[in-house]
């Protein structure tokens, strides 16, 4: 089996309420706050029809029909996008197993609606298919993370790139959790239903499938804090997608 973007589903992770920039998140979902002249969730739809992705999954919680707002103002820009409402917060892992009711692909691509990694996808979906993985996570090294690496996963792996899991901790943080993630349906279809978090339950969520790590060269930014979101606002040349070998 091969996969292509044009044929494989995107599912952006847009439900949090995004605290750490209240004021600003009381009106406006984190995703659709301005970097520039454009919401931060038209960069991440930009780069990822530019790879050639076609249809997107918005899963949403927080003002929620802001995003139907959106799409109204960029239906040519992203026709095929469905936006997917969680009628109560359900974490990382459960937005990701109810959003997966609405994939059509066998295997799709996941994104936090909140950062940008300039990492092409398509070696990232070969790889997946080539390993034999059901699920691969995008990792960057700590620091090409803009902005410090606190608060996020360090990954635990083996010496193949095998995903053993996450920790919170400070050690061995040399590789964080991307937040993005290549992942079959039918695995994601079959954790349950409900609330929690996919990198505290990696490995129950896993079972005996496989997981592997995606080493990436690429810088990673997230706009969670009020600093990183300043920061962004300072650099939108880091939005040009980078160029395939």
């Amino acid at each position: 089996m091969s996969l292509a973007p044009e044929n494989t589903d995107a599912v952006l992770l847009c439900g949090g309420k995004g605290s750490r920039l209240a004021p600003l998140t009381q009106s406006l979902p984190k995703p659709l706050l301005f970097v520039g002249e454009r919401p931060f969730l038209f960069y991440l739809l930009q780069n990822l029809r530019r790879q050639g992705f076609r249809r997107f999954i918005l899963a949403t919680h927080h003002l929620s029909e802001k995003f139907t707002d959106f799409l109204d103002d960029h239906h040519e820009f992203v026709p095929q996008t469905v936006v997917v409402f969680e009628p109560e917060p359900l974490g990382t892992g459960g937005a990701l197993r109810h959003a997966a009711a609405f994939v059509r692909s066998p295997v799709f691509v996941a994104l936090n609606g909140d950062s940008f990694i300039p990492q092409p996808l398509g070696p990232v979906l070969s790889s997946h298919v080539r390993a034999g993985n059901a699920f691969t996570m995008v990792a960057a090294r700590a620091e090409n993370v803009i902005g410090g690496v606190a608060g996020k996963g360090a990954l635990e792996f083996g010496p193949t790139g095998e995903l053993k899991g996450l920790s919170t901790g400070d050690r061995n943080r040399q590789w964080v959790n991307a937040g993005v993630y290549v992942l079959d349906r039918d695995l994601v279809s079959s954790w349950p239903a409900g609330c929690y978090d996919l990198e505290r339950n990696l490995k129950n969520l896993l079972g005996q499938r496989k997981g592997c790590v995606f080493f990436s060269p690429s810088r990673l930014l997230d706009i969670g804090t009020p600093e990183c979101f300043a920061e962004a606002k300072q650099m939108r040349e880091f939005f040009v997608p980078e160029v395939t070998s």
